[in-house]
């Protein structure tokens, strides 16, 4: 009754933004295009964002989505906020999109993105859709400049690299994080094992494989949990010493975006440590 009374609502609500004019309310519902959008939307223009992209662990932007509603994949709420567009990601619930656009609002879907190159089309996808698609060609061109300036100092030779995350996962081909090591000079142990995309990757196996720097997934939270034991677990310490271990934060490289140069500049660092013998 409730999903029917807002579409009923939305339906009549007059439709005072062309196509040509940038939307005046927009809402914003996958963690990725959240941030994406935090950076280029005008002052006031973004009304609503997941409620996902308000926790530090997983969003660069977190502070700046704690200012706006939190909003979950519930057209109810979405309708509450009277968008005249709503980002989403390709891959978002069918059903949902089509009850946004019976309700009238535009929808913009917007492709995944795994590399930095579809991070930079995905930065100038969400700023034609906001309305701002020079600020988007501006934000691609400075990170596009500043990922040569990183790369062209990393150091010689392809050292491996394994990432391990809580519970023992790890990120294989066809993720950010594994094209991001590509660029920084990195082998990937996932990526050669031929492990998918998310797998686990047994505490034996990564110890046995004695990769030359071993990434984890940032540091533990406040409140330990068995998922995370594995991080920690003395084998791991043993093996991994020193500028062997680097700690990368899961919101640098979780999504394709400007926050992955940052990302960039750590693992290139860790290279350069690692031709110095350090």
């Amino acid at each position: 009754m409730l999903l029917l009374l807002a579409i009923v609502i939305a339906a009549v609500w007059p439709v005072s933004v062309r196509a040509s004019e940038p939307p005046a309310r927009v809402v914003s519902l996958n963690l990725c295009l959240d941030q994406l959008a935090l950076a280029l939307a005008a002052p006031g223009q973004l009304v609503g964002v997941a409620d996902v992209t308000q926790d530090a662990h997983l969003s660069a932007r977190w502070q700046q989505a704690r200012t706006l509603p939190a909003v979950e994949m519930r057209v109810e709420e979405i309708l509450a906020l009277r968008p005249d567009l709503v980002l989403i990601d390709a891959n978002a619930p069918a059903h949902v999109v089509a009850l946004l656009r019976r309700a009238g609002v535009r929808v913009a879907s917007v492709p995944d993105a795994a590399t930095f190159e579809q991070g930079l089309a995905r930065v100038r996808a969400v700023a034609a859709a906001l309305g701002h698609a020079e600020a988007g060609e501006t934000l691609a061109n400075d990170m596009q400049r500043r990922h040569d300036e990183i790369v062209s100092t990393r150091g010689s030779g392809q050292p491996l690299a394994a990432v391990w995350q809580a519970n023992g996962f790890t990120v294989g081909a066809g993720t950010v994080p594994d094209d991001l090591l590509r660029r920084a000079g990195f082998r990937n142990l996932a990526a050669e094992r031929g492990t998918g995309p998310f797998e686990p990757l047994p505490l034996e196996i990564l110890v046995r494989a004695a990769p030359d720097v071993l990434i984890l997934d940032g540091a533990t939270s406040d409140r330990p949990s068995l998922a995370e034991a594995l991080m920690t677990h003395r084998a791991v310490r043993h093996a991994f010493e020193g500028s062997r271990t680097l700690v990368m934060p899961h919101s640098l490289w979780l999504c394709a975006g400007p926050q992955n140069l940052e990302a960039l500049e750590r693992l290139t660092a860790a290279h350069r440590a690692l031709g110095r013998g350090s």
